[in-house]
């Protein structure tokens, strides 16, 4: 998906309801969208709703409802699942879609771990094991592997979502896209990942992570544009400027307690690290309390954030940034409610997507 320089666009829809995640996944396609994503979490995250549909449940569903559009993950983790499950459970979605599947990973979160007794270990390394275990079942005959969380012997998976590129080597049709932000999981992109898919970056630290991992995977032997740069970024975009803004107020600031590291990279010192979400537990019965605190927290640390937010003119000059520090696929997470969201994507793809399509 990536070395062509052409820019694509990918929308991730909420964890529920269905018929909001059916919709607007049969409307991305139809009006230009290049990749569809669904969060894997066991828990929605929100002040009043926690639900969340299987993330490659519901992409299997998906794949028989459309033709030609990427159904991803946004990304899968690999603790609730062992590599080999996880890698069947793409390998299916790519077989239903006839070769659309893409599998995104990242070392988790607790919430979706610690609640139901599932160790948050060692996250990187655990997750550098599933990476490289997925890809060998991914086109290798039969794989052996030994190694510090998981032994596999004369393992495989069938039928491989692999294509011949010579007599003797396969490539994947699941692309392994990895969420890296450090400078250990970035080599593994390197190393072993399809694409990238970073989160909240400013461009110019895109720029440089971007260059790294190109400059890894030649020291590796791969072909540095075969890795394709993407990026999830949430974004609000409405006709009026001051009602995108309005809009992704809160819900920024409360994506901000979340995230205090990117509060900390922005110049703003978190109230607290109650909230974090990655490390920490935030329960239903938590809402309350963060939302209020993240009013708390001045406007000017939204304004500052690696959030997109404005008019059509407003978004492509803030992505055009993106690309031209080498970002070929935009990942949106469009920050509105369910009711909203289809009129959102309608109006991205047809005010931002052809300023890039047509170059």
């Amino acid at each position: 998906m990536s070395g062509d320089g052409s820019l694509r666009f990918g929308v991730e829809c909420p964890n529920y309801p269905w018929e909001v995640i059916r919709d607007t996944a049969l409307l991305a396609e139809k009006i230009g969208f290049d990749s569809f994503w669904m969060p894997d979490h066991l828990v929605g995250t929100g002040v009043r709703r926690w639900d969340a549909l299987h993330a490659w449940n519901t992409l299997c569903a998906l794949a028989v409802l459309t033709k030609k559009i990427k159904l991803a993950t946004g990304v899968s983790d690999t603790y609730r699942h062992h590599p080999a499950s996880l890698a069947q459970m793409a390998m299916s979605c790519d077989v239903l879609s006839n070769g659309r599947a893409i599998l995104g990973i990242g070392v988790g979160e607790a919430m979706n771990l610690v609640p139901f007794g599932i160790p948050f270990d060692k996250p990187v390394g655990r997750t550098i094991e599933a990476i490289k275990i997925i890809r060998r079942l991914f086109i290798e005959e039969f794989v052996d592997f030994k190694g510090k969380y998981y032994d596999l012997e004369k393992a495989l998976l069938r039928p491989r979502p692999a294509v011949p590129i010579s007599e003797t080597e396969y490539r994947s049709t699941v692309p392994i896209y990895i969420a890296a932000s450090s400078p250990r999981t970035m080599k593994v992109t390197a190393n072993y990942g399809d694409g990238w898919l970073p989160a909240n970056l400013v461009p110019g630290e895109y720029k440089i992570n971007l260059e790294m991992i190109r400059e890894t995977a030649k020291k590796y032997g791969r072909d540095p544009l075969s890795i394709d740069p993407a990026h999830f970024m949430y974004v609000v975009v409405s006709e009026e400027a001051e009602a995108a803004r309005k809009a992704m107020m809160l819900t920024g600031k409360m994506m901000l307690l979340s995230r205090p590291r990117i509060l900390e990279k922005i110049g703003f010192k978190p109230s607290t690290y109650d909230f974090e979400m990655t490390f920490k537990l935030v329960f239903p019965r938590d809402g309350k309390d963060w939302l209020a605190k993240a009013k708390e927290l001045p406007d000017e640390a939204v304004e500052k954030a690696p959030f997109l937010f404005g008019t059509p003119d407003d978004i492509i000059d803030k992505l055009d940034k993106f690309a031209k520090a080498g970002c070929q696929h935009f990942v949106m997470n469009f920050q509105v409610p369910p009711r909203t969201l289809k009129e959102t994507c309608q109006l991205f793809a047809e005010k931002v997507i052809p300023h890039f399509k047509q170059k």
